[in-house]
């Protein structure tokens, strides 16, 4: 299945940051255009993947 964990965690990690750094620009464009539920949404998206990062973090 995954031959080198470390190397899938470090994946991860990225696409983490990614995905964070797109919901947190998603929820400031929301908040200037005044869709606040959609902003509201995507900084805790943006929150959670703080806690899955400081997870995988630690499994390194």
């Amino acid at each position: 299945m995954i031959k080198n964990p470390r190397k899938m965690l470090q994946f991860m990690l990225i696409v983490c940051i990614l995905i964070g750094l797109a919901a947190l620009a998603v929820g400031i464009v929301a908040l200037a255009k005044q869709e606040y539920i959609i902003a509201v949404a995507m900084i805790l998206v943006a929150a959670w993947q703080i806690v899955n990062y400081r997870k995988w973090k630690k499994s390194l």
